[in-house]
């Protein structure tokens, strides 16, 4: 459903902003087979790009969403008629070129995933101009600020650094980015506060190399801290996700998950827990674990970003925290 009338203030708990959202696919299969044919056992096609799955999941734990983006041609006019469907609030920027697809083929034997990404088409500047004033209209509505996914080709690397030095003045405003590269960097020098990505993500986009392991994160975080980030969160599949809080000792916090059905979207999933997390209350360990938990919930889930809130409450018992 569309937003409509006058905001109120924290009317949501996140504004998610996402400018490459996507019609996704789903294919699950016993066993994934690169050159053969692969037949599906069934197939699911929705919303998708990491703005909307981070939404969906905002959404299944109870928690109010705006998600913002730009959409166009039938692949956008789907993705509006199952936001719709989802009950997901959404403000899009329309234009008149396709919406990019992606396909997930799932093996439910090999308990594997394998993604194919579009890059996106061309879209025009003042569709993200206007996704940009959409943002600074409603930004003050909510205590957080979501910037995550790539961008379009035709979109400069600086587009969410922009978008920061628009809000960053925003009253008590936390903007969060789960991005990459220069796209990453340059949003960083220009005042986020949140940073949310994989350990391989912050390899490539720090290390001079782009290669490293943990002691990368250790030697970054200081000047990442001194340029106004307040928390680090790097995540690493099954070694689950390392924190780095300004002024605190770094810790690991981890779910035992035995079995699972797809690990896409569980880093969209965990950055929503914890954002929901921190704006009921619960302090920085509790909320990591909040986080670590429904990412595990997700697991068991084939479409990016749902969850159902009975397996977040069983993984909450199988998290733990560790000192680094």
């Amino acid at each position: 459903m569309t937003t409509s009338g006058k905001p109120v203030k924290n009317q949501f708990d996140l504004i998610v902003a996402s400018p490459n959202a996507a019609l996704d696919s789903y294919y699950i299969v016993s066993q994934f087979q690169v050159g053969n044919v692969n037949r599906a056992e069934r197939s699911l096609h929705t919303a998708g790009g990491k703005g909307i799955n981070l939404s969906r999941a905002v959404l299944s734990m109870g928690g109010r969403v705006l998600s913002l983006g730009i959409i166009g041609g039938y692949s956008g006019r789907f993705i509006s008629s199952e936001l719709e469907r989802e009950n997901i609030p959404f403000d899009m920027v329309l234009t008149s070129n396709e919406t990019r697809r992606s396909a997930t083929f799932i093996s439910s034997e090999q308990m594997q995933a394998t993604v194919i990404l579009d890059p996106g088409s061309w879209i025009e500047p003042a569709a993200g101009d206007q996704l940009v004033q959409k943002v600074k209209s409603f930004a003050p509505q909510a205590p957080y600020l979501v910037l995550t996914g790539s961008l379009p080709p035709s979109f400069p690397s600086s587009y969410y650094a922009q978008i920061v030095r628009e809000v960053r003045d925003t009253n008590s405003l936390k903007i969060c980015l789960d991005c990459s590269g220069v796209t990453l960097r340059l949003a960083v020098e220009n005042g986020a506060h949140v940073i949310k990505v994989n350990l391989k993500e912050f390899q490539e986009t720090f290390a001079r190399n782009g290669q490293g392991n943990l002691q990368i994160v250790r030697d970054v975080f200081p000047s990442l801290a001194q340029s106004g980030v307040e928390l680090l969160i790097v995540t690493d599949g099954p070694n689950g996700a390392y924190i780095f809080p300004a002024g605190s000792e770094p810790f690991r916090v981890y779910t035992e998950v035995k079995k699972w059905v797809s690990t896409i979207g569980a880093g969209d999933t965990y950055l929503a827990g914890l954002l929901l997390a921190f704006n009921r209350g619960l302090a920085l360990e509790e909320a990591t674990c909040y986080a670590s938990a429904a990412a595990s919930a997700k697991l068991q889930q084939v479409v990016c970003g749902s969850l159902l809130l009975e397996d977040l409450q069983s993984y909450l018992p199988l998290t733990q925290i560790e000192r680094l």
